[in-house]
């Protein structure tokens, strides 16, 4: 189709296989990249906010909300989310100088058992070093929002072809690296 287009094509399934755990360390990592959530309003026009993520090794994410809040309205009303990690503070890569970034869009489930919300903390503590820093506070309840990926889309992993993107559609098959290795991993990108 062209040189720009052929630079800029998926990555064929083979290839992504080998990277999915460097993408999924690059979600986990909260100090080098920053997460947005995109839900959808009642009229299906999307918004994005900010958030804080946390990915387990079936691929699936969970945020905490609180029931005050938008964007707990719009998943009960749309269970269609997604989420965009771009790096922060690492070198940009391709024609345009882009951050490296992920895109999943997936189907979230809100989950209001005080009891998951706090296993969601307790393993992300252990994962993270990151335990439960949200305010408690009697007028708000706390929610879990867990995303189950319906489709991925990575930019800037493919080292010899950057601007190729990394397209995991396949979600059966976990991450197979140890808790320990991803400790390990994680610590050593944070030095």
């Amino acid at each position: 189709m062209g040189k720009t287009y052929d630079s800029e094509k998926e990555v064929a399934e083979s290839i992504s296989n080998d990277l999915k755990n460097e993408i999924f360390l690059f979600i986990r990592n909260w100090q080098k990249s920053r997460a947005w959530l995109m839900t959808r309003r009642k009229d299906s026009r999307e918004i994005m906010r900010p958030v804080g993520s946390f990915i387990e090794k079936d691929w699936s994410v969970g945020t905490i909300t609180q029931d005050l809040h938008l964007k707990t309205k719009h998943i009960a009303n749309d269970a269609i989310t997604g989420y965009l990690w771009v790096e922060v503070d690492n070198p940009r890569y391709g024609r345009m100088d882009f951050p490296r970034n992920v895109w999943m869009q997936g189907q979230a489930e809100l989950m209001h058992d005080d009891q998951k919300v706090k296993d969601f903390f307790t393993k992300r503590a252990a994962a993270t070093g990151r335990g439960d820093a949200h305010p408690t506070d009697d007028t708000y309840k706390r929610i879990l929002i867990k995303t189950r990926p319906q489709y991925l889309r990575a930019e800037g992993f493919y080292k010899d072809e950057p601007m190729r993107a990394i397209i995991i559609r396949d979600f059966n098959q976990p991450i197979t690296l140890s808790d320990e290795s991803i400790i390990s991993q994680l610590n050593d990108f944070a030095e």
